[in-house]
């Protein structure tokens, strides 16, 4: 018996924990934590790793359609032959449709760095979209940021801030008051917020969880749950602000010399009494008043939050009355509140593709144009009536990688039907998915421990070594798409080789791939010492003037950016459409709320439902 040890990072999720991956007579046995390493965790899924890999669902060799579309009869082909039928169908619905009769709709089933660097699109802090058909002539790249994390994380910070969340973070180490809001770090992916939670609960941080079950986070801290409506916290921050206002406790420096619309919040938090909060949101009136008071008198207060508050008719705007209740009552940039990060992480080259020049915008570009200016790409949501409908156009083609949309958006029975009706669909996965049984072609991609990357994470760089060589003809998501390009004419857009992406990644970076390949556990990079009030110093707009990166310089609470594109420019609050003050009938026949976003430690999202050890 042969045992060997291979450092590398996990992949079944994004964050890419580092990993010492342990092989039995070179079968992938067990992975452990790499000692020392920023993200040197197992989480539950991660343990049942070699399960993932060895599972006899994997998809091993492409596949062709043999039976009707959505018979699930499919037989083995070869890589050129699945190659050619796809590249002679793609440019027959370029011939017949035009170009941006094709998409590409990219989830987080392959979530691997390189794969995303470099095919992302132009103009994008980040994304997930593959911007493989732009030179084809297609600007309808989408994903699934199209579902999760775009109004959290771009615009709802971009219209406050002037920047992105991936720029921010929670400074919970010096906080001592922490607000676990709309986020769950207890199931994260990894769960490296808990650790940093209850390392300040040592030290006597307080913790208090605002959510409307009570969390794996509030039982695993034993916090302090406040239990909320769904949908309605919003109104919550708007109830803690008019206590901030007039009570006269939030920071008269920050609120009058960096804070645009301070007057016209003041005047809408009005009605946003505590007894009328309550009756919205069942926290009672004196609780909100002693949670007001309590961020107001903290040395530090830390608001964890993710895309909890997202799914809900306030959306963007509940998130914007958040931040605004921690900046003004002092928190912004400075110990123990949300810090805008120095830069962290070394620059490597990126082939950002730019959109086509000429023809159609994106679908869903007049419908949701912010989303289209934070992602420069197309909107899912519209996906189906461009295939049933052809509005704004036809969409006759798709490529569907690393996702499943009839399993991640609602109303699958539409999904279904869409996805029936194309007249081309590819699928590129590890597994079969409810999208596959409808295509014409099934390409399968390697794993996370059968494939050479990168990762970067802040402070921190390493290479993915390869551990096993792939299964079967199981190929690269990366390579699939860079083939496709050839294929297509425009393959000189995109390395052709794992190596050769390597070397363009790192030519010119300060950490070298030489000095990775010595240290396969990764290399931390210098990162400038923590400056606080950056907005005070020029370290946020690129003209190096003090303020912030928005319209007017300033902590955007009206923001003038939704004012341009014709949306409220107050973090108003919406009431639920169903809930008991939206819709009284609606909530006396159904007077219980289904909630179906919990997390669980047991999948990564829809995935990993087919694996015993985590069923």
């Amino acid at each position: 018996m042969k045992t060997e040890t291979i450092v590398s990072m996990c992949g079944v999720c994004p964050a890419g924990c580092g990993v010492n991956v342990h092989l039995v007579d070179g079968k992938i046995e067990r992975q452990t934590p790499l000692k020392g390493h920023p993200l040197g965790i197992v989480c539950p899924r991660g343990l049942q790793a070699n399960e993932v890999v060895y599972s006899p669902d994997r998809i091993l060799h492409p596949q062709q359609r043999v039976g009707p579309r959505g018979a699930n009869q499919f037989e083995r082909t070869s890589w050129d032959a699945a190659y050619t039928g796809i590249v002679e169908r793609l440019h027959h619905l370029k011939e017949t449709y035009g170009p941006e009769s094709i998409a590409i709709y990219t989830g987080r089933g392959n979530f691997e760095y390189a794969l995303n660097e470099t095919f992302a699109p132009s103009n994008t802090a980040e994304s997930s979209a593959n911007a493989v058909l732009f030179p084809f002539g297609s600007p309808n790249t989408t994903g699934v940021g199209s579902l999760c994390y775009a109004a959290f994380g771009m615009i709802a910070t971009k219209a406050t801030f002037g920047d992105y969340a991936r720029n921010l973070k929670e400074d919970i180490d010096h906080a001592d008051l922490i607000l676990v809001w709309g986020e769950n770090p207890a199931t994260d992916s990894p769960p490296i917020n808990l650790r940093h939670i209850r390392r300040a609960q040592k030290r006597g941080a307080r913790i208090v969880v605002i959510d409307h079950r009570r969390s794996e986070t509030a039982v695993a801290t034993r916090a302090e749950w406040i239990g909320i409506r769904p949908g309605t916290d919003g109104a919550l921050a708007l109830g803690l602000i008019h206590v901030l206002l007039a009570e006269d406790l939030y920071n008269h420096e920050f609120a009058h010399n960096w804070m645009h619309g301070l007057a016209e919040l003041r005047n809408y938090v009005q009605v946003f009494t505590s007894e009328h909060v309550a009756k919205i949101t069942g926290v009672s009136a004196d609780r909100i008043r002693l949670l007001a008071r309590q961020i107001a008198e903290a040395a530090g207060c830390s608001i964890l939050m993710y895309s909890g508050l997202e799914y809900s008719n306030s959306g963007v705007q509940a998130i914007r009355a958040v931040w605004t209740l921690q900046a003004l009552a002092g928190h912004l940039d400075v110990p123990g509140g949300k810090l805008f990060k120095m830069p962290n992480r070394p620059q490597l080259q990126r082939l950002l593709t730019e959109p086509p020049e000429n023809g159609p915008p994106p679908i869903g570009a007049d419908e949701y144009p912010l989303y289209r200016a934070v992602r420069n790409e197309a909107h899912a949501v519209m996906l189906p009536q461009a295939i049933l409908e052809s509005k704004p156009y036809p969409v006759r083609g798709l490529i569907v990688s690393g996702a499943s949309l009839i399993t991640s958006w609602p109303n699958p029975a539409l999904w279904s039907q869409a996805l029936a009706a194309l007249d081309l669909l590819v699928i590129v996965n590890r597994f079969p998915t409810a999208d596959s049984k409808f295509a014409d072609y099934i390409l399968p991609a390697t794993t996370m421990f059968e494939t050479e990357s990168y990762l970067i994470y802040d402070g921190h760089v390493q290479l993915r070594q390869r551990v096993i060589s792939p299964r079967g003809e199981a190929r690269n998501d990366y390579l699939i798409f860079a083939e496709l390009a050839q294929r297509l004419g425009y393959g000189n857009h995109w390395p052709q080789t794992e190596a050769a992406l390597l070397d363009y990644a790192f030519q010119g970076c300060s950490v070298t791939l030489d000095e990775l390949r010595r240290h396969p556990e990764g290399r931390p990079f210098d990162v400038p010492e923590m400056q606080y009030r950056k907005y005070e110093k020029g370290l946020l707009r690129e003209d190096g003037s003090p303020g912030f990166n928005t319209p007017t310089g300033k902590f955007e609470i009206t923001s003038e950016w939704f004012r341009q594109y014709g949306y409220e420019p107050l973090p108003v609050y919406t009431e639920p459409i169903e809930g008991p003050l939206g819709n009284p009938d609606c909530a006396a026949q159904y007077p219980l709320i289904f909630n179906s976003g919990a997390r669980t430690q047991s999948g990564f999202r829809s995935q990993h439902h087919n694996i015993p050890s985590l069923v």
